[in-house]
């Protein structure tokens, strides 16, 4: 398979798969299906307004999705998130922020700091906010939007028709909704979510995993174990767990036998989504390199670092192409990585 060719599957196999979360919370337009794991819709966010780029359809059933919904989101966890991505990242979450902040009024204060994450400086004048599956530019907008402008962007006005539904909370994969909507947006919901679906778990584990800082989830953590439904144990050299009776939880959550449960499975998002933006990141260097062995050399120098993220996410991913594989094989054996990992909709036990 050509490294072009390879290259376009993997977009469309990210936009598919990006078309399905979205559509699990509540936008038109795609397949409404669930998935077995529990989505991060913060993650998910700043991953799908990057890669939806060139799919500009995508980005603008996001931006209603924000407009409907938005006020679920956890600005500071996305905050947190956030500056662990690039630039450009961030000013379109900047510019996404303005947005929502004028066309849903009631949100204004809710989005205004985060639009000031970061500003543009219009050194080398605006780029154009969409791309073709082959990387061009789309043609410069008659009617541009101010929101977008103001942040580097150029792109059409953008109408919102509020056609998003209000997020499926009963969803197994919406479980974050669900638990925000009972305990409020914060760490909280994201601890309590971090115990039903794993045995037990330190603070700082619990804090690297859901994205926030370890004396946020500790506060919280202790908050919550005053309630007694929260419950703590000494494992190893005095080190505290905390873990909950998941049989009691979910059948209190859903209203159920606890066998007939489907737990949603833990993904570590942040993780997966910065492993596949790496792939996409080196997809387009090695586009620009006519030299097989230069285009080897550079895949194989970016494997262990794609795969360590991939494997920290809890995808179960096949063995990665290793030394013993030539120059000359290396880029199939790649391709065949990724296309494999792609594919995998199981995860490891945890």
């Amino acid at each position: 398979m050509s490294q072009r060719r390879f290259k376009n599957i993997f977009m469309e196999n990210v936009l598919d798969f990006l078309w399905r979360q979205w559509s699990a919370l509540g936008i038109v337009g795609g397949a409404r299906t669930e998935d077995v794991w529990a989505i991060d819709p913060e993650a998910l966010l700043i991953f799908s307004l990057e890669m939806s780029r060139y799919e500009p359809r995508l980005f603008d059933e996001v931006l209603d999705w924000m407009v409907v919904n938005g006020k679920w989101i956890d600005n500071q966890r996305l905050r947190g998130i956030i500056r662990h991505t690039n630039e450009k990242a961030s000013r379109i979450i900047s510019a996404v922020a303005s947005f929502v902040s004028k066309e849903a009024g009631t949100y204004e204060r809710k989005w205004r700091p985060l639009s000031s994450l970061h500003r543009y400086s219009p050194n080398n004048g605006p780029e154009a906010l969409f791309r073709t599956k082959e990387g061009l530019p789309y043609p410069e907008p008659r009617n541009p939007s101010k929101s977008f402008l103001d942040y580097g962007f150029l792109r059409e006005n953008v109408l919102i028709r509020k056609l998003t539904r209000r997020i499926p909370f009963a969803s197994k994969s919406n479980i974050r909704f669900l638990l925000r909507a009972l305990f409020g947006i914060g760490s909280r919901a994201e601890c309590i979510l971090y115990l039903l679906t794993h045995e037990a778990g330190h603070p700082s584990e619990i804090a690297k995993a859901i994205g926030i800082s370890f004396m946020g989830a500790r506060s919280a953590l202790v908050d919550l174990s005053d309630s007694g439904l929260i419950l703590t144990r000494i494992k190893g050299k005095r080190r505290i767990e905390y873990w909950v009776s998941q049989k009691r939880w979910w059948e209190f959550l859903y209203g159920v036998n606890y066998e007939e449960v489907s737990v949603p499975v833990w993904l570590d998002w942040i993780s997966l989504f910065s492993a596949l933006r790496n792939v996409w990141d080196v997809l387009g260097e090695v586009d620009k390199s006519e030299s097989e062995y230069m285009r080897s050399s550079k895949l194989r120098e970016s494997m262990e670092t794609i795969n360590r993220e991939f494997v920290k996410s809890g995808l179960d991913v096949p063995p990665v192409p290793g030394p013993e594989v030539p120059p000359e094989k290396y880029e199939k054996e790649f391709q065949n990585f990724i296309m494999r990992v792609l594919g995998a909709r199981n995860v490891s036990s945890r």
